[in-house]
């Protein structure tokens, strides 16, 4: 019975610890940190691992449940972190003796993408404008990291071939970002939010800028800068980054007003690792742009942003663990007292 409800309570945005995990272990590795580096990449192994093994038994077990949940435009969406979480692991592992496991990571993620990006078309075709406005939110951009997080892992497994459709997999990514922030700020404007309808997925606002800004910047000694002049290249990437850049203090100020001046519970929930994931991403995307485009102060910045994401990922982990042993205590104490309470009670 204990494994069927757990089967039955899986989010379809679970794979997003390992998003963060994977994209923390590569900022971690590029500040100097093997070690740490080493250690969170064997903890996001295990997550993945675990949570394929989970999401088998649900998919076999419960296929109607799963079936309307990618029908559903507040859940779909949640999938993509499934083809991210892939695709992380794939760019972590793919220059060392771990590059036929991230072959195969990658082989399996873009079909998903493109089976994903269907159910989620289908599902926004048939809500209509007014419905898209009334649902859209920040975990849309999903769809987004997901796409760029394919083009990414293409770009570190193989360096040297398919530079055409590595760019045009990150244009159609950076138009997808754009049509999403379209809708997302449109909702706002016209509907506005509420304190606690503002939730962290709000910052894959910020994640989706970061990776498209890491692809590019991988990209850009793949040859990217050899079509249009390597300046206007570099100029849009940093354009890129001055974006996700003044997206961090709107971010964090969203944060002060759900949490300090509407008094929204700070209670751990697992969409908390979709704030880790965009600094991480943030960490990494702005020490490869300081790599390829010359202004080698980013990689410091990337650096300490690194840290400081490692930093959130240890919080967001410990409230994690701590808030499923509460939450076990209280469904324990909670039991107690109903057995222990008078008939009719």
């Amino acid at each position: 019975m204990t494994s069927v409800r757990a089967d039955r309570e899986l989010r379809p945005g679970g794979f997003a610890p390992v998003m963060a995990t994977g994209i923390v272990s590569q900022g971690v590795r590029a500040a100097g940190a093997r070690w740490a580096s080493d250690g969170l990449l064997a903890v996001a192994l295990a997550m993945y691992g675990l949570l394929l093994v989970a999401w088998a038994r649900r998919v076999a077990g419960h296929r109607r449940e799963v079936a309307a949940q990618l029908r559903d435009p507040a859940k779909v969406f949640g999938f993509f972190t499934f083809v991210a979480g892939s695709d992380v692991l794939a760019t972590r592992l793919a220059a060392g003796p771990w590059r036929p496991a991230a072959a195969i990571l990658l082989a399996v993620a873009g079909p998903v993408w493109l089976g994903l990006m269907w159910c989620a078309a289908r599902v926004v075709r048939g809500l209509g404008p007014e419905g898209v406005l009334r649902h859209v939110d920040g975990s849309w951009f999903l769809c987004v990291v997901g796409l760029q997080s394919v083009v990414l892992a293409g770009a570190a497994l193989e360096p040297h071939r398919a530079l055409a459709a590595k760019e045009t997999g990150w244009a159609l990514g950076l138009a997808l970002y754009v049509v999403v922030a379209v809708a997302v700020a449109a909702r706002l404007v016209r509907l506005g939010v509420r304190p606690q309808e503002l939730s962290p997925p709000y910052w894959i606002t910020m994640g989706a800028c970061a990776i498209s800004l890491q692809v590019g910047a991988r990209l850009v000694p793949q040859g990217l800068d050899a079509s249009p002049p390597g300046d206007v290249v570099a100029g849009f990437l940093l354009v890129i980054w001055g974006w996700m850049t003044c997206l961090l203090p709107v971010l964090l100020a969203a944060g002060v007003w759900r949490h300090g001046v509407h008094r929204v519970s700070l209670a751990y929930e697992p969409t908390w690792w979709t704030i880790v994931f965009p600094l991480g991403m943030y960490a990494v995307s702005t020490a490869a742009l300081g790599t390829a485009e010359g202004p080698h102060r980013l990689v410091a910045v990337g650096q300490v942003m690194a840290w400081t994401a490692s930093g959130a990922w240890a919080m967001v982990m410990f409230g994690a663990l701590g808030g499923r042993g509460i939450g076990q205590k209280m469904r324990s104490r909670d039991g107690n007292a109903r057995r222990m309470a008078p008939p009719g009670r």
